[in-house]
């Protein structure tokens, strides 16, 4: 069964290859370092839109939905986690499908997995990358959050290499390890289970895939995993809790000037109506973040040197709907969220 299913796969890719985009290749590092291109030469840009709970909170109609107008607004990357944070291991998705079978990562659910198969091949037509997530940091690194941890170097690996023959025939994946944590602390090493959840997807897909890691606040990868060879391009993250005026292009110099040289961007600026610093309790005084915050910051880090950016929106990355609880003030549902300034103002810096 699961040899059909691949082959069913593989023959799906083949008709959508036709597509000009996929046409040039698979996505990999410029000579130099700094940027990304096709295999042809041809060059990408990195525009990502932040939709973290979509496999655990939106149905087909409304995935469809959502892509369509991250397509027309020209995102190039949707950023999606697969073992979502919000009780993401115990809560199914709206079909009513749990990720894992009794919370073990070595027994992913077979049901859960169609739609993020649907996903995919979806933005594969409309010609955007998937930035998947294979799990939030908490699954790994507890620190706040629901969790419960389930990870260890063996079952990472074992999941990790599932994931990778799975999607392994689809060129428009990214894999975003990590998940609002770090890599590691003072305390603890956690970089070893990352690093066997690498191997395998790198394993499983054959050696295709490109990778990168979605750090905490105020962190660049390049602290923690720079020199790792399975990293492929630094991201930062210059959040939300250190007011308005974060030097994210000082943060994107420092990764450009390290040696080996590797493409750098801010993966997690100001979303855009996120209260501003609020933590660990919000000042309604402070306000939100606007698309004014959204156009500078963004810009800032783009000509600073960075080989793209990633825009969020406070609702749209929660998917809030009335099916659901408000996430830290948030002031809109997502479905109005989609339209806000800043959604269509990033969209300058590919142009």
């Amino acid at each position: 069964m699961r040899s059909l299913l691949y082959c069913l796969l593989f023959l799906f890719v083949v008709r959508t290859n036709s597509n000009a985009q996929w046409k040039h290749g698979r996505l990999r590092v410029t000579v130099d370092g700094h940027y990304l291109q096709y295999e042809d030469g041809t060059p990408f840009f990195w525009l990502g839109d932040t939709g973290w709970e979509l496999f655990h909170r939106l149905t087909k109609e409304e995935i469809a939905r959502y892509l369509e107008n991250r397509h027309q607004k020209g995102f190039t990357v949707i950023q999606a986690v697969i073992l979502a944070e919000f009780n993401g291991l115990k809560r199914p998705n709206q079909y009513g499908d749990l990720p894992l079978i009794d919370l073990d990562p070595t027994k992913p659910n077979e049901k859960y997995f169609d739609l993020v198969d649907y996903t995919v091949k979806l933005a594969l037509q409309k010609n955007m990358f998937m930035g998947l997530l294979p799990t939030w940091g908490d699954k790994v690194t507890l620190f706040w959050g629901e969790g419960p941890v389930i990870f260890k170097e063996d079952n990472a690996f074992v999941y990790g290499k599932w994931l990778g023959e799975r999607y392994k025939v689809f060129p428009n994946i990214i894999w975003i390890l990590g998940g609002d944590r770090p890599p590691l602390t003072d305390s603890v090493d956690y970089r070893p289970v990352w690093r066997a959840m690498a191997k395998g997807i790198s394993e499983g897909s054959d050696g295709k895939a490109i990778f990168t890691y979605h750090t905490w606040g105020g962190h660049s990868t390049s602290e923690y995993i720079h020199n790792d060879e399975w990293l492929s391009i630094n991201t930062m993250q210059s959040g939300h809790g250190s007011g308005h005026d974060v030097p994210v292009w000082k943060m994107i110099q420092h990764d450009c000037e390290l040696k080996p040289t590797k493409p750098t961007l801010d993966a997690e600026p100001n979303y855009e109506d996120h209260p501003v610093n609020p933590w660990p309790k919000w000042d309604p005084a402070n306000g939100y973040f606007r698309d004014y915050d959204v156009r500078k910051q963004t810009y800032r880090s783009v000509f600073a040197g960075a080989c793209g950016v990633t825009y969020g929106h406070h609702a749209v990355w929660q998917f809030l709907s009335s099916r659901e609880d408000t996430i830290n003030h948030a002031d809109r549902y997502w479905i109005d969220a989609i339209d806000r300034p800043g959604a269509f103002q990033v969209g300058y810096l590919r142009k």
